[in-house]
């Protein structure tokens, strides 16, 4: 049965939609004032910018702020319409008339499902768009140049059909298609397994073409041989441009779509890829997440009827919604670093809140 199909569960849907749009029209608004004066800050001292100017920059960041925000807007949101039909009495109508808690936090989970996967697969494109004509936006207002990096060692691996190559770089430019001083260590596998070093090709750079790096004045190196200078020549490579996206990306700025080509040509070509998975399965787990958020403001009011102290138990939903957010950015930090598996870096936090607000309803409303 749709558990919206009755009149008492739209009702419900629509309370619950009224105080998400309440609790988003709030933390919007607070977290545009605060970008607004960040923009002010970061810009508006370093060049003469027009308060429009800032506001559209602020406006071009919004809709990833508002992603990283929506679990709060949940909570909050939620909290807030549970919270007012509870104090009108509402609630304890419905539960007298024997409503049960699940088809109270139906509607909740619902709108949570829909709206998780709008914001992962719709929002978040929007926002990476937005945000990339945000950081083109910001330098040309502020005239930065975009190739003025500081030099960075890059380092790639590439599989081939008898061994691996490794290329070892003094940068990668900013345009990321050039490496500046590469060196092409060629290996093949021995009968044992063991790595054995071909050859050696060095170059002043390396140009990324079309399934090609073509190198300038390069020099190649065997091992008990004489250097030979080659000049300009093409190695065939399975590194494409978006592989070497990553490398000047955040994974914050790639969109939820072109994530699973972008890890899929990075793991192909040997590039740590860690941080973009990790970041596709946190849109991923986006939906579970506003669950969990909805789930743990329905805890934190369904019980107000039997025990009072509505305040304390409002406050204690915002504190566990807050404690679960901070066990989600430690979750984070250790998978980005290599300590945690990607999947388990982003589902855990989500997955065990969802079970242990599920387990706290069914115990204190159904005993």
């Amino acid at each position: 049965m749709n558990p919206l199909r009755s009149r008492l569960a739209r009702y419900l849907a629509v309370q619950i939609l009224f105080g998400i749009f309440v609790a988003a029209s709030v933390v919007t608004t607070i977290i545009l004032l605060v970008d607004f004066v960040e923009q002010s800050r970061a810009v508006g001292t370093r060049v003469d910018v027009s308060a429009f100017d800032l506001l559209i920059l602020t406006l071009m960041r919004a809709p990833l702020l508002v992603e990283e925000t929506l679990p709060f807007i949940f909570l909050f949101g939620v909290l807030f319409a549970l919270f007012r039909l509870n104090r009108r009495s509402e609630l304890i109508v419905m539960r007298a008339s024997g409503y049960s808690a699940w088809r109270i936090v139906s509607p909740a989970v619902i709108i949570a499902f829909v709206f998780g996967v709008l914001a992962a697969t719709l929002l978040n494109p929007i926002g990476s768009a937005l945000n990339a004509q945000y950081e083109a936006r910001r330098d040309m207002l502020t005239q930065v140049q975009a190739a003025t990096p500081q030099a960075q060692p890059v380092w790639l691996r590439e599989t081939t059909n008898d061994g691996f190559i490794v290329i070892n770089a003094r940068q990668l430019e900013e345009n990321a298609r050039e490496l500046e001083a590469p060196v092409f260590h060629f290996y093949t596998t021995s009968e044992s397994g063991r790595p054995v070093l071909d050859r050696r090709i060095s170059a002043t750079a390396a140009q990324l073409t079309a399934g090609f790096w073509t190198l300038e004045d390069a020099v190649e190196r065997t091992p008990g041989a004489v250097p030979v200078e080659i000049g300009a020549v093409s190695l065939p490579t399975s590194i494409d441009r978006q592989s070497l996206f990553e490398r000047i990306r955040s994974p914050r700025g790639v969109s939820f779509w072109d994530l699973p080509g972008l890890i899929s040509s990075a793991e192909a070509s040997g590039l740590a890829a860690e941080r973009f998975v990790l970041r596709w399965q946190g849109l991923l787990t986006l939906p579970l997440t506003l669950i969990a958020a909805s789930l743990i403001a329905a805890a934190a009011t369904l019980r107000l009827y039997r025990l009072g102290g509505a305040a304390a138990f409002a406050l204690t939903g915002g504190a566990a919604g807050f404690l679960v957010y901070f066990v989600q950015e430690v979750l984070h930090t250790l998978g980005e670093n290599g300590t945690l598996p990607p999947l388990t870096a982003a589902w855990a936090a989500p997955l065990i809140t969802t079970l242990l607000a599920l387990a706290y309803i069914a115990s204190t409303e159904d005993g």
